[in-house]
């Protein structure tokens, strides 16, 4: 596990013990928001990453969908 792994891990597990319980549990998705962005960031890296996680956030709201909704997969170069 890398450093920056370990570091966004650390940034969701210090998120949860926090902020979590006094926003409360309204993520409309499995998995959570905060989940989905640290797992973006981990897979897709800090760019692609925060973006998947903005536009994750942008759909969290009553009007919007909900249900199971994991992050892509990493798009490989070979062809």
């Amino acid at each position: 596990m890398s450093l920056y792994e370990r570091s966004v891990r650390a940034a969701l597990r210090g998120y949860k013990l926090t902020l979590s319980p006094w926003i409360g549990r309204q993520c409309r998705f499995l998995p959570t928001c905060s989940e989905y962005m640290a797992e973006a960031l981990i897979t897709h890296g800090p760019a692609a990453g925060a973006w998947l996680g903005v536009r994750r956030l942008c759909r969290c709201h009553p009007m919007g969908g909900s249900g199971y909704d994991p992050v892509p997969p990493r798009k490989s170069l070979e062809p």
